[in-house]
Order: C-alpha cells, then sequence, then structure tokens
C-alpha cells in the first residue's frame, strides 16, 4: 500500500522562458471563465504568505489555466526566521518583517500582471496563541502595508469577509495541506477520470499545532455532525467530506514546553529538597545550579550525555523558570511514559471513537485501513536527517526512537557516517531528539492508533513544490475569487 504513494506525482509543463506564457499551450482561446463569467488569463499568478509561530514564508506560484482547472507549473520560494509572534505589541515591526518576503514576490510577478495577481497572508497556530488584541493590531499593520504600499489585490473572498489577511482556522488549515497532498498526488482535481481514485490522509506537524486530514472510506458509516466534518464542494468536479481536526497545543515545540516541562515537575516532586521554586514569579530556583542560574534536571527524553537549556511553565508559578535539562538513563521507555500523560489519551469521550485529549475521530484501523498516509513538516524535518525519507513503518520509528534515545554510543552503530553523513551532527546539534521522535511514535501509534506495520510516507516536496497548506490555499483561493485585480 505504501510503496507506490509517490509513484504519480504530477508532471508540471517544461519552464517557459518567458513568464507570461506556458508550455502546456499558447492560449486557451478565450475559453475558461470564472463563475463570476470573467476571462481566465493563460497564466495566472498567485501569492500566499505562511506567516507561522516560528518563521514566516512566501511562495509565489505560476499556473496555467489551458483547462478548466488550474495547473500548477513552478513555484518561487523564502522564508525568514521568527514568527509575528515573536513581535508582541511591536506591530509595526511584525508588518516590517514581510518586507524582504514582498520584494522576493513583487520581482517574481511579471510587472504586467502584478495588479491581477491575488495575495494572501495567513497566520497559523503561534499567533492565535499570542491574544486578541496584539494578534488584530499586527493583521491590521500588515493589511494597511499591503494595501497603500504594493501592487497585489488582497484576497479576501468573494463576499468581503478579510480572509486575505487573518489568523486561519486550523480546520483550514489542515484541509488545505489535504488539498496540496492530493492534487499534487493526481488524488483530486483530474480531468476525465471516471474512478476516483482513494485519497490520502494528512498528518501536519507545525510548532503550535498538529492537524489530521482525510476522507472516511465509503462504506465505514457517516459522521455525527460537528466542526470535525469538512465538505469541499466542486473540487475538480467532486464533492469530499473529510474528517478533520486541528490539536492546539500539540504542535512540535509546543509538545517539547509540555514535556520539559512535566520532567522538571515530576523531578520536583521526587526531590523536594533538591529542588525548590520561588514563591511569587517561579524565577527564584534553589538547586544544583548549572552557570549561574539553571537548575539541572534529568530527563529520560534527553539521550544520556546530552543536554540542553528550557524555559518551562509549572503549575501555580507565574512566568517561566529556565532549567538545564540533562539526559537520564530512562531511554526511550521512560520518555514514551512522560509524553504518554501529556497526550492525554484517557481523557473523557464524548462522542466515541476517540484519538487523543477527548476528541472524537473516526477509527483508522477501520474507515481508512488500506489507504496512504502522508505526514508533513516537522515530521520530515526530524526524520530526514537520520536516513527516513519515502516510506516506513510504525516499528521502524519506534526502533529509530529507541536507538536515539540510547545515547552516543548507540548512534554511532546505528548511523555509519559512509551511510548516514548527517545523522551524527543532527543528533550532537539538537539533544531534544530523543523527545521529538518519541513524541512523533506516540502521536502515531497512541493518539491515532496505526498499528506497527502500518506505513506512513514523509515527504517535503512534490513536482518541485513545497508541501503544506500554501498550495491548497492558493488553489481555493483561484477557485473561490476568480479573476481579482487591484483598481
Amino acid at each position: 500500500m505504501g510503496g507506490d504513494v509517490l509513484g504519480n506525482v504530477r508532471v508540471p509543463p517544461e519552464k517557459h522562458a518567458d513568464p507570461l506564457r506556458s508550455r502546456r499551450c499558447e492560449s486557451n482561446g478565450g475559453r475558461i471563465m470564472d463563475a463570476k463569467g470573467h476571462l481566465r488569463p493563460t497564466v495566472q499568478y498567485g501569492i500566499m504568505i505562511d506567516a507561522g509561530s516560528t518563521g514566516s514564508r512566501v511562495h509565489v506560484y505560476k499556473f496555467n489555466y489551458c483547462s478548466s482547472s488550474p495547473e500548477l507549473e513552478s513555484e518561487v520560494f523564502e522564508m525568514i526566521r521568527g514568527g509575528l509572534s515573536s513581535y508582541g505589541p511591536n506591530a509595526q515591526g511584525a508588518a516590517n518583517s514581510l518586507r524582504p518576503l514582498l520584494q522576493t514576490a513583487y520581482k517574481s510577478v511579471p510587472p504586467s500582471l502584478r495588479r491581477c495577481t491575488p495575495i494572501s497572508v495567513k497566520a497559523t497556530a503561534g499567533l492565535r496563541l499570542l491574544g486578541a488584541k496584539q494578534s488584530k493590531d499586527i493583521l491590521n499593520a500588515v493589511r494597511y502595508m499591503l494595501e497603500h504600499e504594493y501592487p497585489f489585490p488582497i484576497a479576501d473572498g468573494p463576499d468581503g469577509r478579510g480572509k486575505g489577511v487573518e489568523i486561519m482556522e486550523g480546520r483550514d488549515e489542515g484541509v488545505f495541506a489535504w488539498i496540496t497532498v492530493n492534487y499534487l498526488l493526481n488524488r483530486i482535481g483530474v480531468q476525465g477520470t471516471n474512478v476516483a481514485p482513494k485519497t490520502a490522509a494528512v498528518m501536519d506537524l507545525g510548532g503550535a499545532s498538529t492537524q489530521i486530514v482525510f476522507e472516511p472510506t465509503p462504506g465505514s458509516g457517516p459522521m455525527p455532525p460537528g466542526a470535525h466534518v469538512y465538505t469541499l464542494e466542486g473540487f475538480g468536479g467532486r464533492n469530499y467530506t473529510l474528517y478533520q481536526n486541528s490539536y492546539l497545543g500539540y504542535g512540535l515545540m509546543q509538545a517539547r514546553k509540555s514535556i520539559n516541562a512535566l520532567a522538571t515537575f515530576s523531578h520536583a516532586l521526587s526531590n523536594p529538597s533538591a529542588v525548590k521554586f520561588g514563591p511569587s514569579t517561579g524565577t527564584a530556583v534553589i538547586g544544583v545550579t548549572a552557570g549561574a542560574d539553571a537548575v539541572r534536571i534529568p530527563s529520560p527524553c534527553f539521550a544520556p550525555g546530552t543536554e540542553k537549556k528550557a524555559k518551562v511553565v509549572l503549575p501555580g508559578r507565574d512566568g517561566e523558570v529556565e532549567v538545564m535539562l540533562t539526559g537520564a538513563p530512562g531511554g526511550f521507555a521512560g520518555c514514551k511514559r512522560l509524553v504518554e500523560v501529556m497526550m492525554n489519551k484517557d481523557a473523557a469521550c464524548a462522542t466515541s471513537p476517540c484519538s487523543f485529549a477527548g476528541v472524537y475521530q473516526p477509527s483508522l484501523m477501520n474507515s481508512f485501513a488500506d489507504s496512504p498516509i502522508v505526514a508533513l513538516s516537522y515530521f520530515y524535518d526530524r526524520l530526514e536527517p537520520l536516513g527516513v525519507n519515502g516510506t516506513f513503518s510504525i516499528s521502524l520509528l519506534e526502533s529509530l526512537a529507541k536507538d536515539v534515545c540510547a545515547g552516543p554510543a548507540r548512534w554511532s552503530v546505528r548511523f555509519p557516517p559512509s551511510k548516514y553523513p548527517e545523522a551524527l551532527k543532527e543528533l550532537r546539534d539538537r539533544p531534544e531528539t530523543c523527545l521529538d521522535l518519541t513524541f512523533q511514535h506516540a502521536l502515531l501509534s497512541l493518539g491515532y492508533d496505526l498499528g506497527a506495520n502500518r506505513q506512513v510516507t514523509v515527504a517535503k516536496k512534490l513536482a518541485g513544490s513545497e508541501l503544506g497548506w500554501c498550495a491548497g490555499a492558493q488553489l481555493m483561493t483561484l477557485d473561490e475569487e476568480g479573476v481579482l485585480c487591484k483598481a
């Protein structure tokens, strides 16, 4: 089932030297109209800015309308570190941080098409966590800058609901990633096919949240009504009823914070005379210090011989406490116990079956038993340097996590430099890799109930296009907006 997931990727046309033209067709002959009756251009550009929790990215897409469905031809991609949320109350500073990306977009779109190239800025979970006032001020500053300084029309939606500069709902983020993957795998948006191929499930692991989206197979029974049901109408001439959920707080960066806090709290409870926290802000710490101000906290989620400073938030304390997480001998099994507490698998389940944290989800074993699963973002970023690229089993991920958590003595055996040239450097530079892999394994096996032999495919690009939600969001924008130009 998993081996040929990437075997039918869309093949874009050869790049044309003239950015105003396509090698797929010389012209669409004035035959292609949008829903409002406006003529589609043969070549259409679109700009999507992903304002994520750890950085911002611009995607400049070139499509052709040689047929009624847009075909993605190429993509220009650039990213910067530091998300909009890192600017806090400095709204103008946050807006200004996007200028290098906007300059890239400006240069990438032919001058004659700029005023008809829709732009969207969609912030994700990081900005959701900032608070209503600060996040609104940042979005307003970004919108003002786009309206007054750049030629691109803002894609606010057909009814002008302000969708062009927004904090994207988690449900949309996941569904857009689902569209991207299945579009590039030729599983949706395919013209002239009578039998629809099975669509792939998408699991997208971001910094602050994680999303899962899949189409339950026919015959698995209807889903109960609720926000988890997402109906996608008329995409490529077909309707899709999807299950989706976004787990805020279960992205990789947030998971690290939670698991590190659990390790700190449990060690403090077990060793009350060795670790004490001040009564007010939690910044006063008494203990065996590392440097001037960090208590050493042994954690099974750090391999023996590794350590890293981290800031944690503890129950009943205001602010953050800086600690030094140090490797402990518990290994994968010890780390897994902490992760399982954080996953909250035993939470009350109002509508069964549930995945974790009390959230309803159709069983992947029953309603998605033999369809492909594609994992994105931090799944790929953490696994690829360790030699996992393409399709792997849940049991292989467990074996990998066990070896990484065992420490440097095991690393040299598992990752000979001749075969894995990046692995040892990755493990030395990222002492939290044991935690990351154990969390990923728990998310897939405990959270989503995937069996040991179930296959998952990781990928970063398909057909030259970055995977994630952006291409799917751009496809939806072109469908909803039609031809959009700035006066």
